[in-house]
């Protein structure tokens, strides 16, 4: 049987000068100048995230998820033919003596709303 897994939809476009990237299902948004940074930030605070909630034994408010206008943005995304998508497993390391005995892996799905490529 294979391990379940969660996935996290990232949102991620280009607003004036910079770029903005939201986490869906834990209402994460980070913004950065590069498209590469935003990514690797976006990743950063969801593994921080993910590990904090774990470490704390705070599993039951892992989730915040992001208002419906979001939600809503980022499935009109998905019919827009400039718009590219790419999948990506997170690496999770946990330090502590893990306070929940098992904890899925995830994948995070980004849609990007822009004439670039994701990942």
């Amino acid at each position: 049987m294979k391990n379940p897994e969660i996935r996290l939809d990232v949102l991620i476009k280009k607003e004036g000068g910079y770029y903005s990237a939201h986490c869906l299902q834990f209402d994460i948004v980070a913004t950065d100048d590069t498209m590469d940074a935003v990514q690797k930030t976006i990743l950063e605070l969801c593994v921080a995230h993910i590990q904090f909630s774990h470490e704390n034994n705070n599993m039951d408010y892992l989730f915040s998820p992001a208002p419906a206008e979001a939600w809503t943005e980022y499935y009109a995304s998905l019919s827009k033919k400039k718009c590219s998508f790419a999948q990506k497993k997170l690496q999770i390391h946990l330090g502590k003596t893990p306070a929940v005995p098992f904890i899925p892996a995830f994948m995070v799905q980004e849609i990007l709303c822009n004439d670039q490529p994701a990942w």
